[in-house]
C-alpha cells in the first residue's frame, strides 16, 4: 500500500501517522525551563520588571524532534518520474521525398520519380538501427510513415510512390521542412538527419529559413538531387534543376548536396 501526494509517492504511509502524533506532541510537549511559582501569581509584566524572567524561553523537545523525522523517513517518501526520457531516441532519419509533377521527367532513366524510388530503398538499408520515418511533399505535405525501427511501413510506401499521391500540384517544400520538424520535436530526436530527395522544386528564402532552424537546434539537412545539373530540352521543358539553390539549402541545414548521375544513382 502506498500513498502519492501530487508526484510525492509514500511508500509505507502508516508511519506518517505516527509522524504526525510524535510532531503534535513535539508542539504541545515544549520544555519552559526557569518558570517558577511567581510566575503563576505576579503579572508577567511585573515580573519581568523585577527581573523574575530573564533567560525564560520556550525549548524544543529534541528528542521528539529526532523521533519525528525518523517516522518521516522510514515512510519511505520517493519522487515518481516519467519513464518518457528513458526510451528517447537519440538520434534518428527523417527522410523528405519530392512526388510534384517536375519529377516525372525522364532526364534521369527511367524518371527521376523512379530514381528516388531505388534510393529511399537504398536508405532504409542504410539507416540500419536508425528510427526512420517518410514525409511525402508537393503543394502539400504528409506524414505516411512516422519514425520506427520497423521498417515495413517505410518500405512499403517507398515501393508505391508515384505521382498523384498527393493531389495538390506544387512544391511546397517549406512546409515539408516545417512537418519534418515537428517529427523531430514529437520524437524527442536529440540528434536528427533530414534527408531530402528532390529535383530542387521549391527551394525558397523560407525553406531555407526552415533549414537554417534545423541546423539552429543540432540536426543536419541533406540534399539528394536528381536531374541534370545542364540545361536540356526534354519534352520542350527546360529539365536543369538549381544545383545552385540546392547547395545554399544544404548548406543553411550544415548538411551536404549530392547530386546523382544520369542514371539516378546516389554516391551515398
Amino acid at each position: 500500500m502506498s500513498l502519492q501526494l501530487g508526484q510525492l509517492v509514500f511508500l509505507q504511509p502508516l508511519w506518517l501517522i505516527v509522524s504526525f502524533i510524535l510532531a503534535l506532541c513535539t508542539l504541545l510537549l515544549r520544555i519552559h525551563p526557569g518558570r517558577n511559582d511567581w510566575s503563576k501569581v505576579v503579572a508577567p509584566p511585573v515580573l519581568r520588571f523585577l527581573g523574575g524572567q530573564q533567560g525564560i524561553r520556550s525549548r524544543w523537545n529534541w528528542a521528539l524532534l529526532v523521533a519525528t523525522l525518523v517516522a518521516l523517513c522510514l515512510s519511505q517518501p520517493v519522487v515518481r518520474q516519467s519513464d518518457d526520457q528513458t526510451w528517447r531516441h537519440s538520434t534518428g532519419w527523417i527522410v523528405v521525398a519530392d512526388v510534384s509533377r517536375s519529377m516525372t521527367l525522364t532526364d534521369v532513366v527511367p524518371s527521376r520519380l523512379s530514381a528516388l524510388r531505388v534510393s529511399l530503398a537504398e536508405l532504409s538499408v542504410a539507416a540500419s538501427a536508425r528510427p526512420i520515418s517518410l514525409i511525402l511533399y508537393a503543394g502539400d505535405a504528409f506524414l505516411v510513415a512516422p519514425p520506427a525501427f520497423d521498417k515495413s511501413v517505410f518500405d512499403e510506401h517507398a515501393a508505391l510512390l508515384e505521382h498523384g499521391v498527393i493531389p495538390i500540384e506544387g512544391s511546397n517544400l517549406a512546409r515539408a521542412l516545417s512537418l519534418a520538424t515537428s517529427v523531430i520535436d514529437g520524437s524527442q530526436f536529440i540528434n536528427a538527419r533530414v534527408l531530402l530527395l528532390t529535383d530542387s522544386g521549391g527551394i525558397s528564402k523560407a525553406s531555407i529559413a526552415a533549414a537554417r532552424y534545423l541546423a539552429d537546434a543540432g540536426h543536419q539537412l541533406d540534399v539528394l538531387l536528381f536531374g541534370t545539373v545542364e540545361s536540356t530540352l526534354t519534352d520542350d521543358v527546360d529539365t536543369a534543376v538549381d544545383a545552385t539553390g540546392a547547395n545554399s539549402l544544404a548548406e543553411a541545414g550544415n548538411g551536404y548536396l549530392v547530386v546523382s548521375d544520369s542514371f539516378g544513382v546516389i554516391d551515398y
